[in-house]
Parts: structure tokens; sequence; C-alpha cells
């Protein structure tokens, strides 16, 4: 992992964003920088923005993912301000503006058009995995909102609780289940929120499951990133799960508000 060494690229073209080669461990000696903020980050890219396709920032994402899932250490490093290089900012940048222009306005304007009680929406936070379910109906309170409905469809919650930014998983808990009774609209809401709200860990899974996958040992790990990411790309791998971030957005940016019964 020590020879996962690259070259920095002098072109700020958007064009050449992906072409920039990753580390592990920089060895060369600089002087840590304060790690800026989100609005910082996003205020001093801004020119930047206008320029760069909305999949050009997927796509890096897709790369860091997958150094991630060799190198377990890679996005903590990127937060915490450890890496200071061009391409580990440009990272940066694009997991902040998945998190704050695609994801958690979504995700805001679902909730607070809602009735759901906090309870609810923190076991729907928490747990990556849902299957919801149509049961027999049943003339009871709502276990979302709390509301008298007819509530027809059970609500399966379960998984491993895992940090929002590093995505590291805890394992407290792990066979934790939850199964919640609800209405058809707080049902549909749930699958809108929940695919959104766990579309990136889900997303983290997938590249990991590429890499392990792919079982190769004896390689170094800039090759083994490029040669991955370059297969996902040819493959319409990338593509695809762009295309269902741009499904589940839709998705909350079209779900009508609940009437009042």
């Amino acid at each position: 992992m020590k020879d996962f060494v690259v070259e920095e690229e002098e072109n700020d073209d958007c064009d050449d964003i992906d072409n920039t080669e990753h580390v592990k461990n920089e060895n060369q000696p600089h002087q840590k920088q304060p790690n800026p903020s989100n609005s910082e980050l996003l205020a001093r890219y801004i020119p930047q923005l206008s320029r760069c396709e909305h999949y050009v920032h997927f796509k890096r994402i897709v790369k860091a993912f997958l150094i991630n899932a060799i190198d377990d250490s890679f996005l903590s490093s990127l937060y915490d301000g450890t890496r200071q290089k061009k391409y580990a900012q440009e990272m940066l940048l694009s997991l902040h503006y998945l998190d704050e222009r695609f994801i958690q306005p979504r995700l805001e304007n679902l909730i607070c058009r809602s009735r759901w009680k906090d309870r609810y929406k923190n076991r729907v936070d928490c747990y990556p995995n849902v299957h919801i379910s149509l049961q027999n109906a049943k003339n009871m309170s709502c276990q979302a909102c709390a509301l008298k409905r007819w509530c027809k469809f059970n609500v399966s919650l379960s998984g491993r609780l895992y940090n929002s930014k590093t995505l590291e998983v805890d394992d407290f808990m792990s066979e934790d289940k939850q199964v919640l009774k609800v209405g058809v609209v707080c049902a549909n809401r749930t699958r809108v929120y929940h695919n959104l709200k766990h579309f990136k860990y889900k997303l983290y899974m997938d590249c990991s499951s590429v890499v392990e996958l792919d079982g190769v040992v004896d390689e170094p790990v800039k090759d083994t990133v490029e040669r991955l990411f370059n297969h996902l790309d040819k493959t319409g791998w990338i593509q695809k799960r762009y295309n269902d971030l741009e499904d589940y957005m839709e998705d909350a940016d079209n779900f009508q508000e609940e009437k009042i019964v």
C-alpha cells in the first residue's frame, strides 16, 4: 500500500478530474491545513460546479469507494483533513455535493411535509435494510405518524448502524430488527425516504462487493482501482447506479403531500 503514490495533474478541466491517481500514504512531508467546512469547500469550488456535470461528481465518489474498499482508512482521512492533495479535495467535494445538494434537501422536504414521529424517523435513519410488505388491514394508529388509519403495510427494518461519512459499521445489536405497521402514505414515504437516505451506503457496499469478487492481491492499489473503475465504467455499471440515484431523487421531488383526513 506504501507504493500507492501518484503524480499530481496540472490540468483543472473537468474532463481530466477522474484521471487523477490516488495514494494511501502521503510520503512527501507537508504542513497540515485546517480542515475546511462543507460550506467553505463548496464556496471554493463554485466556479467548477457550474462547469462539471453531476455525473463527474458521481464517478469520483465511485472511485473513492473503491479505494476505501481496499484501504478502509481512506474516507476517514478525507474527512479529518489528513489528505490535502488535489484529487483528495475533489473527492471530498463530490461527497459533500452528493450529501448536501442531492440527498439531504430532499430528505428534509419529505420529513417537513410528513407527520412522522421522531422515533419512527430515527428508526428509518438507523437501519440500512427495509422490506415493505402488504398485510391484512387493521384500523389502528399508524406507527409512523400516530394517526388513525387502515394500516395494511408492515415495514421491516434491519441491518447494522453505520457512520454516514466514513461508512464504518457498528456491530452492536447487528441482528436487531424492527417491524412496524403503517398506512399506505407512510409506507410509500418510507420507501422513497429510505432509498435516498441509504443510497450512499448501498453504493459503497456494492463497490466493496466488486473489490471482494475481484480477489486480486498482488497488484498495486492504484492499478486495481483504475482497472476496476474502467471496467465498471465500460460495462455501464456506474451509469446504472447513477440512474438509480436520479430515479430516487425524482421520486422524492414528485412525492405528494399527505392529505389531512
